[in-house]
């Protein structure tokens, strides 16, 4: 009798827990069927492999400048997918770089890199020789001045640079050595977060305005583009349209692009003016997405104030910081709609899955947030 009283209220703990969830904690999965306000994940799910899970390597090129630059990846590698891989490359935020790959939107590569594609992140190397920076600066196309150059963010130029570099190096492993043939070169896509949201667009054929000269560095290879926290116009020199002006940096994009953004995703930092801020604010986020042509284009927006900057690079762990504060578990949910959003993308427009592509046609993603999440198609 009494193992039996302890039994019914465990049943009653777990049902009274799971009543006092949110309705988006209780959606189910996608795998084989798509149900009313499921989720989509990928049916599999594989291990990353062992210790250290992930592969580093580097490659080298001469920038306009003439100097060489160097780029350092993590590869990590779905164990036991079959092959050859299509592959994310990930390009990580921050103006002033990174050194080490490792760390590099690391939560962002290890989801893609479990549901089966070879996921790499670069880490944009800072230009600490001076020399460097006002070589790249002199020469064409920027032909920057010295004070213009001082305050040059130089890695919103080196980003989609890199990113071409670590193509070239994936065709040289694909044709001989360890990933010899296991690498589908037809089948690539490329993320990144904030600044690697605007490197990732900038591959996809956004325009920018350096120096008075409309630059495009678009790369024909990647099939798919991700972009969390994008810059809008009149930020890391994207530009709008203006009187007599009909072109946008935003114009010449084609191919498939996923945008998420939400309600906290700030950095807008307050000047003296009351009610002013100089940065990028949630709704001028949005701006990409809305100017872009239409033809496989989605928005995710997140209509909750909690979804902090960071939140879209996955990290979950910031959650429980005292500057942030946000229920773990809600933190967690929001993590796992966009991880489910960006999965069906890529399952759907790199891989051609009929379920992911069914999945981003319907209204899911809003049931399963209990309409926090708006989901936007063009």
């Amino acid at each position: 009798m009494k193992k039996f009283v302890l039994s019914l209220l465990a049943v009653v703990a777990i049902a009274v827990s799971t009543a006092l969830r949110p309705a988006a904690a209780q959606a189910p999965t996608c795998n084989q069927v798509l149900t009313p306000g499921c989720l989509y994940f990928p049916a599999i799910q594989y291990a990353i492999g062992t210790e250290p899970p992930e592969v580093l390597r580097e490659t080298a090129y001469k920038d306009i400048g003439g100097m060489l630059r160097t780029v350092k990846m993590a590869i990590r590698i779905p164990k036991d997918a079959p092959g050859p891989l299509p592959v994310v490359i990930w390009s990580h935020s921050g103006a002033s770089g990174k050194r080490d790959p490792t760390g590099a939107l690391v939560e962002w590569s290890r989801a893609t890199a479990r549901a089966g594609y070879l996921s790499i992140s670069i880490a944009h190397q800072p230009r600490d020789d001076v020399s460097s920076r006002y070589a790249l600066c002199a020469a064409a196309p920027l032909s920057m001045d010295t004070a213009t150059c001082d305050v040059f963010k130089y890695l919103n130029w080196d980003r989609p640079n890199d990113i071409a570099a670590v193509i070239n190096e994936l065709e040289r492993m694909n044709a001989a050595g360890e990933f010899r043939g296991r690498i589908d070169l037809a089948r690539i896509a490329v993320g990144g977060h904030s600044a690697g949201a605007g490197g990732a667009l900038a591959v996809a054929g956004a325009l920018r305005n350096f120096t008075g000269t409309v630059l495009d560095m678009r790369d024909p290879r990647p099939v798919a583009f991700l972009a969390f926290s994008p810059q809008g116009p009149r930020s890391e020199r994207f530009f709008d349209t203006d009187f007599n002006r009909p072109q946008h940096s935003w114009s010449n994009i084609e191919r498939p692009v996923l945008i998420g953004t939400g309600d906290g995703d700030s950095t807008c930092d307050r000047l003296p003016e009351p009610g002013s801020c100089f940065g990028d604010s949630p709704y001028i986020r949005r701006i990409s997405f809305e100017r872009m042509h239409g033809g496989n284009k989605y928005h995710i927006y997140l209509k909750d104030a909690d979804t902090f900057h960071t939140l879209f690079e996955l990290h979950t762990a910031e959650c429980s910081d005292p500057s942030k504060n946000v229920d773990q578990v809600k933190c967690d949910e929001i993590a796992r709609w966009l991880m489910s959003t960006a999965l069906a993308f890529l399952d759907a427009h790199v891989r051609g899955d009929a379920l992911a592509t069914q999945w981003l046609a319907s209204d899911n993603l809003v049931a399963a947030s209990a309409g926090v999440a708006q989901w936007l198609r063009r």
